[in-house]
């Protein structure tokens, strides 16, 4: 689901366990009178707290044989599953009736295994209840994203429930952590590095308060006190003390720090993140940030505006960290972390850094640097767009993701008049900072 509305599935049992949740939702109280074997559909808009302002439209079903395939219908349309059980029979019909059964449809959607009549229970601990009954079957079907204990009678959790059923697909944790491992899954921790790359704007391996600031205000656009920096920091030197410096957070720190929060079930604010760094649900770079639409008129060209320029001056210095005037190897390397496959293919064929300007050492010099993208822009402006969003181009590093644009760093130029016959007067200025020219001769000449 990446549309404006969810499809809730609760499926459970024979019985009334699941309609009682159903109903406990609308009415905000118990039903204790007779309730039909399936209920209406309900449709909780937008306005009652939904996340990302969706809809969701929950579709009670049966369990009775004669509507199995009414029932498979519907799970097939489906963008998140609720799953119910209240007895020791509705329990172990999850895990050797209804999990195998959404298998054989061959759906893949996230499932909510809800534990109802938590009133019967209730001299039971819920840690207990987690240990015995609700770890075993997350770490068998891994499209169990969440579990919750709620009571129609008494009203407990029944409003948390369907808010877990939205937050499974608007905010779903299977892309971002294995609760097997207990760790979050590569293409997510990739990500962060390079969230942390992005934020660490003096590049020197740390996340200062100021830093930590930029980010908070970035991401969710309200400032980061004192006091919850320092419990944040708190929380981390708990379990990495070495992450905590003096001069900041530490991108192990950093990513442990999200870790923790897949572990309490705060998926949402890693997504947040992400999003705001303009990722989407399949944890890659969205494809209008990468390559932003972006016309050049017949006769003109793109090159890089002063906003351009200036941006690959301050990379080319930031990362000259042995001010020799060149970069080398290493330093390269660095600088290209965030991108995939690190220096562009164009400039791997044709032998980069050994195609512009060099020091005596065969580093690439500023002058060479800046040769480089301004050849790359104009020949291919698509690839320059793309590492600009991959390097981190961006007028300030608190400005919100909808202000950011690449499209600032490029500018066209002015078409080429050819006049239609020879005039003898003197040509206009050129206002054009790189030219193309054609060489012509014998091999070897």
């Amino acid at each position: 689901m990446c549309g404006p509305k969810d499809k809730a599935e609760p499926t459970g049992n024979e019985g009334r366990c699941h309609k009682d949740g159903n109903r406990s939702l609308v009415k905000d109280i118990f039903v204790t009178s007779k309730i039909q074997p399936t209920l209406p559909h309900i449709t909780i808009p937008p306005s009652i707290g939904t996340p990302d302002n969706v809809s969701t439209t929950i579709v009670d079903t049966s369990a009775l044989p004669h509507e199995r395939a009414t029932l498979n219908k519907e799970i097939k349309k489906s963008n998140v599953i609720l799953l119910v059980y209240s007895d020791p029979y509705s329990y172990e019909r999850v895990a050797l009736f209804w999990m195998p059964h959404f298998r054989s449809l061959g759906v893949n959607v996230p499932v909510v295994l809800c534990a109802n009549k938590s009133d019967q229970t209730s001299s039971t601990p819920t840690d207990q209840i987690v240990e015995d009954e609700i770890l075993p079957l997350m770490s068998e079907f891994k499209e169990i994203d969440s579990c919750i204990r709620t009571s129609a009678l008494q009203h407990h959790n029944i409003n948390e429930v369907f808010f877990l059923c939205q937050k499974a697909v608007t905010d779903p944790i299977a892309p971002l952590f294995d609760s097997k491992d207990s760790s979050l899954k590569p293409a997510c921790v990739s990500a962060l590095q390079r969230i942390f790359y992005l934020c660490d704007r003096d590049q020197d391996g740390y996340l200062s308060d100021k830093e930590i600031h930029d980010f908070q205000i970035k991401c969710f656009g309200k400032p980061l006190s004192d006091l919850d920096l320092s419990n944040i920091k708190t929380s981390i030197q708990r379990h990495l003390p070495d992450s905590v410096t003096e001069k900041g957070i530490t991108q192990s720190g950093f990513i442990l720090l999200n870790k923790l929060f897949a572990e309490k079930g705060r998926h949402e604010t890693i997504w947040l993140i992400l999003r705001t760094f303009h990722y989407t649900d399949s944890l890659s770079l969205q494809s209008s940030f990468l390559s932003p639409k972006f016309d050049v008129p017949v006769n003109s060209s793109a090159e890089l505006s002063p906003a351009g320029y200036r941006f690959f001056v301050d990379l080319f210095l930031l990362h000259d960290k042995d001010n020799d005037g060149g970069l080398s190897p290493s330093e390269l390397s660095a600088l290209f972390a965030p991108a995939p496959g690190g220096l562009p293919a164009q400039w791997q064929e044709n032998d980069f850094p050994s195609c512009t300007v060099r020091n005596d050492a065969n580093y690439v010099t500023l002058q060479g640097w800046l040769a480089q993208w301004s050849m790359t822009t104009f020949t291919s402006y698509r690839t320059t767009l793309a590492y600009l969003a991959y390097l981190g181009f961006d007028s300030s590093p608190s400005t919100p993701s909808s202000h950011t644009s690449t499209l600032k760093a490029l500018t066209i130029t002015k078409p080429r008049k050819r006049p239609s016959r020879p005039r003898r007067r003197r040509a206009p200025p050129v206002s054009r900072t790189v030219l193309q020219a054609f060489i012509l001769g014998a091999p070897n000449s």
